[in-house]
C-alpha cells in the first residue's frame, strides 16, 4: 500500500540545534553512481542525479532533472542502454515539507522493434524525427501526473503517450546531419524530454574511492589537474520545465523567499514489481505490488553517508522515514574522519549539528516551519536564478544563493563544496585553510551545458567518443581541448594539469613534461573582453579549441609542428 500522511515523522526542536548564521551544508562527494550493492545490479533503475533549480533562461519555469545508467557507454552497442520497461520512473514534489509526494511525475516505458530479424539497432542513417523508420529499436513512453504518496495513488492525470525516447547516437554515419532531439509539450504548459545525455556530472572518482589520493600537485584541490573519471560517459534523463505555480502549495508563484509557500522540494525514484519470473522463454514476467528500488535528492548521501549495512535499506525506505532510519549517519559521517586520518585536517567533533541543514533545510532560506528531517533538494523559488555568466560553481557558500544547497543546478561543484563542507567552512574556527580550499582538482563537465532547456548536453556519439579529461577555467565558463599531430601522422589528445585558477597546463607524452600553457584571464574591467594567452613548450603542432559555455562562442587556435608558439589575444571573448 501507499505510505502515507499518518506515518510522518516529525523532528521537534531540530531548529534550535542550528547555527543561525548557517549556509548550507552537504555530507557528501557528488552524485550517486552506483552507490548501493543492490542497485548496482540494476543499472536501469540506479538514480545517479537529481537537479532541481529556476530555469536562469526562463524565470517563470521551475527544472527538474533526474538521470539513470551510470557510466554508460556510449559504443555501448549492439544493445544500447535504453529506460526500462516495467519500471516506474518518477520525479516527485514536496510542497508543504512533510516529506510525502504532493505531485509526482511518472513516465513508464514500452520498447518496440520494426525488424526483428536483424541485429541491428539503426538500418541507415537516421534524421532528427523520433518516428525516422531507419530507427529499427525504440522505445515509447508514458507521462502521468499523479496526486498524493505513491504507489498507489487514487487520482493521475495522462499528460502524454506514445513520446519517443530520444535514440542513442551511435555516430556520424548513422546521424549524418548532426544530433538534436527537441523537448515534447505535454499539459499546455509542461516540457518534457527523455533519452540519452552526456553525463552532466563531474568528479575524480578515482582519486575519491583510492581513499581520497589527491593527484600529484593538485593538493588542496582548488587548481585543477583532477581526472574527471565520467568523461565521455552517457547517462538516460529526463527532464521536466514547469511553471511555478504549477508546483507551489498556494498555486502562484511567490516573490517574497520569507514566505513558507515559497519553497519546493523533489527527489526522485525508481519503482519496480515486486516478483520477476524468468521463463525458457527469456522474456521474463513481472508481477506483483510496485517496490521502491532507488530514490536520489542530496548529492551521494546514500554513496559516502550511509554504511553498507543500511544502503540497500535506504533506496527502499520513503523519505518520511529518514530521521528514525538514517539520523545518526548525518550527525556522525565517517568522511570528515578519514581526512583527519589521512591528510591530518582539523574537523569539527561530531554530533556534527553543522550538517543537519543537509536534511532539513537551511533557516530563512530553504526550511518550512515543521519542515520534516529528509533527503530531499530543497528550493527556494522566490530566489532569482543567476545569469549563466555570473554562476558561481560553489553555490551558497560561494555567495551564489541561487545555488547548492538552494536546490541544485548542473553548475554546482557538489564534490568541492562537501568536502570543504565536512571539513567544518561552516563554523568560524574551522574555516581556514586547508579546509576552505578543498577539491578534487575537476571543476567543470568535459562537454558544455546547454544554454536552455533540457539543459543537460547532447549524448557522446558512439564512433567519437573518448574518455578523456577536460579543462575548464573561470569557474567552469570556459571550456579548452588540446590535440597535437606530427609530420608522421602520429595524433593525441593533450591532457590538463591544474597550474592556478585560471592557468592551465597540459601534457602530451608523459605526465612530468608540461608541453603547453593556456590561460583565461577576465580583462573585462579594461576593455570589455576575457583575454588568452599561450605559450608552448614544443616541437609538435596544436590545436587549442576554447569554449565559452555561456555564449556558445568557439574560437580556435593553431600551430605548426616545429615552431615554439604563443600567443595573446586580449579581445577573444
Amino acid at each position: 500500500m501507499s505510505h502515507t500522511r499518518h506515518r510522518r515523522i516529525l523532528a521537534r526542536g531540530l531548529g534550535a540545534l542550528l547555527p543561525a548564521a548557517l549556509l548550507t551544508a552537504a555530507a557528501a562527494l557528488g552524485s550517486s553512481h552506483r552507490e548501493a550493492p543492490g542497485i548496482s545490479n540494476d543499472p536501469v533503475a540506479d538514480n545517479t542525479d537529481t537537479y532541481f533549480f529556476r530555469d536562469p533562461a526562463d524565470p517563470s519555469r521551475l527544472v527538474l532533472i533526474a538521470n539513470w545508467i551510470p557510466l554508460e557507454e556510449p559504443a555501448g552497442g549492439p544493445n544500447f542502454s535504453h529506460f526500462g520497461e516495467n519500471i516506474r520512473y518518477e520525479l516527485n514534489v514536496d510542497w508543504d515539507g512533510d516529506a510525502l509526494e504532493d505531485v509526482v511525475y511518472r513516465l513508464e516505458f514500452t520498447r518496440h522493434v520494426r525488424n526483428t530479424g536483424t541485429w541491428l539497432q539503426n538500418t541507415g542513417p537516421v534524421g532528427n524525427n523520433p518516428a525516422d523508420p531507419n530507427q529499427n529499436v525504440y522505445y515509447t513512453y508514458t507521462v502521468q501526473k499523479c496526486s498524493g504518496p505513491s504507489p498507489n495513488q487514487a487520482s493521475c492525470v495522462l499528460l502524454g503517450s506514445d513520446l519517443v525516447e530520444a535514440p542513442n547516437n551511435p555516430g556520424p554515419k548513422s546521424f549524418p546531419n548532426g544530433y538534436r532531439f527537441d523537448p515534447y509539450p505535454i499539459d499546455d504548459d509542461t516540457l518534457v524530454f527523455a533519452g540519452p545525455r552526456a553525463d552532466p556530472f563531474y568528479v575524480d572518482l578515482g582519486m575519491v574511492f583510492d581513499l581520497i589520493n589527491f593527484r600529484a600537485g593538485t593538493l588542496p584541490g582548488d587548481h585543477g589537474g583532477g581526472t574527471n573519471s565520467l568523461a565521455g560517459y552517457n547517462v538516460h534523463a529526463i527532464a521536466l520545465s514547469v511553471p511555478i505555480e504549477k508546483l507551489t502549495k498556494s498555486g502562484t508563484v511567490p516573490t517574497d523567499p520569507a514566505d513558507p509557500n515559497a519553497i519546493v522540494s523533489m527527489w526522485s525514484s525508481t519503482w519496480r514489481r515486486q516478483t520477476t519470473t524468468l521463463s525458457p522463454t527469456g522474456v521474463p514476467s513481472p508481477s506483483g505490488s510496485w517496490v521502491q528500488v532507488s530514490r536520489l535528492a542530496n548529492p551521494l548521501v546514500n554513496e559516502v553517508i550511509i554504511p553498507l549495512v543500511d544502503k540497500d535499506k535506504f533506496n527502499a525506505t520513503y523519505p518520511s522515514s529518514d530521521l528514525a532510519n538514517f539520523g545518526t549517519y548525518v550527525l556522525n559521517p565517517e568522511l570528515p574522519g578519514i581526512l583527519n586520518a589521512l591528510f591530518g585536517i582539523s574537523i569539527p567533533p561530531n554530533p556534527r549539528n553543522d550538517l543537519l541543514a543537509l536534511v532539513q533545510g537551511v533557516p530563512g532560506v530553504t526550511q518550512r516551519p515543521n519542515e520534516v528531517v529528509s533527503d530531499q533538494l530543497r528550493l527556494n523559488v522566490a530566489i532569482p536564478p543567476t545569469p549563466l555568466g555570473s554562476i558561481n560553481r560553489l553555490g551558497v557558500i560561494g555567495g551564489d544563493n541561487a545555488g547548492y544547497p538552494n536546490g541544485r543546478r548542473l553548475q554546482d561543484d557538489a564534490v568541492d563544496i562537501a568536502l570543504r563542507v565536512v571539513a567544518g567552512v561552516l563554523l568560524p574556527d574551522f574555516n581556514i585553510s586547508p579546509n576552505n580550499a578543498l577539491g578534487d582538482g575537476v571543476d567543470g563537465p568535459d562537454v558544455p551545458y546547454l544554454a536552455s532547456f533540457p539543459f543537460v548536453a547532447a549524448p557522446h556519439g558512439g564512433f567519437e567518443r573518448i574518455h578523456a579529461n577536460a579543462a575548464s577555467l573561470q569557474s567552469g565558463r570556459f571550456f579548452i581541448t588540446v590535440d597535437w599531430h606530427d609530420s608522421q601522422g602520429n595524433t593525441g589528445s593533450g591532457h590538463p594539469v591544474g597550474l592556478a585558477g585560471n592557468t592551465q597546463g597540459f601534457w602530451f607524452f608523459s605526465p612530468d613534461n608540461i608541453e603547453l600553457t593556456v590561460k583565461v584571464l577576465d580583462g573585462r574591467a579594461t576593455n570589455g573582453h576575457f583575454w588568452v594567452f599561450y605559450g608552448s613548450l614544443t616541437n609538435v603542432g596544436f590545436t587549442i579549441t576554447i569554449t565559452d559555455t555561456t555564449t556558445g562562442t568557439q574560437k580556435v587556435y593553431t600551430n605548426d609542428e616545429g615552431t615554439n608558439g604563443s600567443l595573446a589575444d586580449t579581445s577573444a571573448f
